[in-house]
């Protein structure tokens, strides 16, 4: 109830602030206009309309969250106060930075010779309306930050304020990322266009250069130093531990260098097909080519600049992961991902390869220049990629010992394997079927009007047949290997069933285990038995029961046992356990417990009701083949288009 309660306080007090704040924007603006009277009378009296709804909303609900915040300190250090906070922040300092920018540009543009209503941001309002709304913007920030850091004082610690924190910082980040690499594509455009407009007087105007120039060193202007400050208050707090295990730096470092590794092969691969172009006799005039050449160029260099700078930090914070298969299991998802980019990209290009070489004959130069040289772009982006991740992954894979091990088990690597072959064999399926109808339509006498459809199935049907045959093999080579290192970890972890002498425990424990562990050497102790001295033993199953209330001469033994003692719950005279059990379910928990040991992996059993997950699961399953059916038909329809 508190949290529906906070989430309506502080829901309707941001937006009744930013109703307030705008509404005073807009009557300042219309005040400092002088045209109140003649034809700025909607704009006043929209401005006060925002300002007599906003303030008395903002002002009962803020009241009652301070009110709340000062009785108790759950409310104060609540999650919801902290995203109230720190998002009021982003949502008057984002546009002050806006407005900063707005003001930057266009007092840059007279300078470049260039109309200041061609500002790339600002361009159509006035220097005053930008320094309103940045000082308004600013007032308001002054007074939250004063409230958040008063919170800090009152409170500590305050986990849900880090981590609230934590993503405002990304998020500033983020934000002056963008515009640096906003700025560096414009001005480096302006550099290669420059050239082009050296050469020849074809291309952009002098004009929109000058425009180009302007605006790039705006967005540097203001992008460079909110990015410094924000990565750099991020790599300072790298001090504390759970700054520098968080999942969201993690998952930003991975976000940001595989958002570089696709841009930056697309536009190489821009780059290499005009090359190529130029080799198979197209005549351009240098002019022409820096033209085609400035946009992939432009933006792929920054992002270039982006991948390696990130790349690097991700690989630093990988190697600073002290546990080896963890660190292992990091890099696995990145290289897995980057080689899925680029085996998706050597698929396509190979299917255009071979559509090319099938419709060559039938189309004119210009049609198989334009094909050819796009097909060897994509296979010259996707297929380096695609060996020089999938070659190292495989390689490990295939290694002996526990890391070779570790490496065909992974997770990473079977959903990489699964979802290879799954696309390809609904890949089968669809060109097939596209196959099958068309042969049918020709036999039944209704052949379809374009008569290469049946060739471009077949064409795709081997592609993907390829595709699935090559994973497939992978994944029987991976079971073999892993079925024969696990069959040998389970022959060397000896186990000792103790029965309690009623002669069905034992016969039940082997049973289990057979079923999930054939390998594993089994032996029975019957408790009241001495037990040998050296049973070579690595762990010992034993009923409840008997654990409980062990004979001396076992209770003795088991002190002295260094191995793993495994516990199942059966009925007994005068013994109740607790939350129930099902003694099956035991049986089989026992069996994989010893499993995992034998494996050498964490022991971890499966709780909760087996049905519900399995239709839980179903419904995920469902869900995840309409996305990946829906992922297919556009490639297909790519394809075939």
């Amino acid at each position: 109830m508190r949290t529906v309660k906070r989430l309506y306080i502080y829901a309707v007090g941001i937006i009744s602030l930013e109703v307030v704040l705008w509404g005073m924007i807009g009557l300042m603006r219309s005040i400092f206009s002088g045209h109140v009277l003649s034809g700025g009378v909607n704009l006043l009296a929209a401005a006060l309309s925002l300002i007599l709804v906003g303030v008395p909303v903002f002002l009962v609900h803020w009241w009652w969250a301070q009110r709340d915040a000062a009785r108790e300190m759950e409310e104060r250090a609540s999650a919801v106060r902290a995203l109230f906070l720190y998002g009021a922040l982003l949502g008057t300092l984002i546009p002050a930075a806006q407005n900063l920018l707005a003001v930057i540009n266009r007092l840059l543009m007279p300078a470049f010779q260039a109309a200041a209503s061609r500002a790339l941001i600002g361009g159509g309002q006035r220097l005053s309306d930008n320094l309103i709304a940045l000082g308004m913007n600013l007032l308001v920030a002054a007074y939250l930050l004063f409230i958040l850091r008063a919170d800090w004082k009152a409170v500590s610690p305050l986990d849900s304020f880090r981590l609230v924190r934590r993503v405002s910082r990304y998020v500033w980040m983020f934000y002056g990322l963008g515009l640096l690499v906003g700025g560096s594509q414009q001005l480096l455009r302006f550099v290669i266009e420059s050239v082009g407009k050296a050469v020849s007087p074809t291309g952009l105007f002098l004009a929109d250069l000058r425009v180009l120039a302007a605006n790039g060193l705006a967005l540097l202007l203001v992008g460079a130093p909110v990015w410094a400050a924000a990565w750099l208050t991020v790599q300072r707090s790298l001090d504390e531990t759970e700054e520098r295990a968080s999942l969201l730096r993690l998952g930003i470092l991975y976000s940001l260098s595989l958002a570089g590794v696709t841009t930056v092969l697309s536009a190489g691969g821009i780059v290499v097909r005009l090359l190529l172009r130029l080799l198979l006799g197209e005549q351009m005039t240098l002019a022409a080519v820096l033209g085609e050449l400035s946009g992939p160029l432009s933006i792929g260099i920054p992002i270039g600049g982006v991948w390696a700078y990130y790349g690097h930090w991700l690989s630093r914070t990988i190697k600073e992961v002290p546990d080896a298969p963890r660190r292992a299991g990091m890099r696995r998802i990145y290289f897995y991902i980057l080689s899925a980019i680029g085996l998706t990209a050597t698929f396509i290009g190979l299917n255009m390869l071979l559509d090319f070489s099938t419709d060559m004959p039938s189309h004119a130069l210009t049609w198989w220049r334009l094909q050819l040289t796009t097909a060897l772009a994509i296979l010259a982006a996707g297929l380096p990629l695609w060996l020089s991740t999938w070659l190292p992954m495989q390689a490990e894979a295939l290694a002996a010992g526990e890391s070779g091990d570790h490496a065909r088990r992974s997770l990473t690597r079977k959903i990489y394997l699964y979802l290879t072959l799954f696309a390809s064999v609904m890949g089968m399926m669809a060109s097939a079927g596209v196959l099958a109808f068309t042969l049918l339509q020709t036999l039944l006498g209704s052949p379809p009007d374009n008569s290469s459809i049946a060739v471009d199935s077949l064409r795709t049907l081997f592609c993907f047949v390829l595709l699935g045959v090559y994973h497939i093999t992978v994944l029987r080579a991976d079971g073999r290997r892993a079925a024969g290192a696990l069959a040998e970890k389970q022959a060397a972890f000896p186990v000792l069933i103790f029965d309690p002498g009623d002669g069905t425990f034992a016969a039940a424990v082997q049973a289990a285990i057979r079923r999930t562990a054939p390998n594993l050497p089994l032996a029975v102790q019957a408790a009241d038995q001495p037990v040998p001295p050296q049973t070579g033993a690595r762990a010992v199953i034993l009923p409840g029961d008997l654990a409980l209330d062990p004979p001396a001469a076992l209770r003795t033994w088991l002190e002295q046992y260094a191995g793993s003692r495994i516990i199942v719950p059966r009925p007994a005279p005068g013994w109740v356990w607790a939350g129930g059990f099902k003694e099956s379910t035991a049986l089989t928990q026992a069996a994989q417990a010893v499993r995992q040991l034998a494996e050498g992996q964490e022991v971890r059993l499966a709780t909760g009701n087996p049905a519900a997950m399995a239709f839980v699961y179903f419904l995920a399953v469902i869900g995840g083949l309409q996305i990946v059916i829906m992922m297919i038909s556009l490639g297909l329809s790519l394809i075939f288009r």
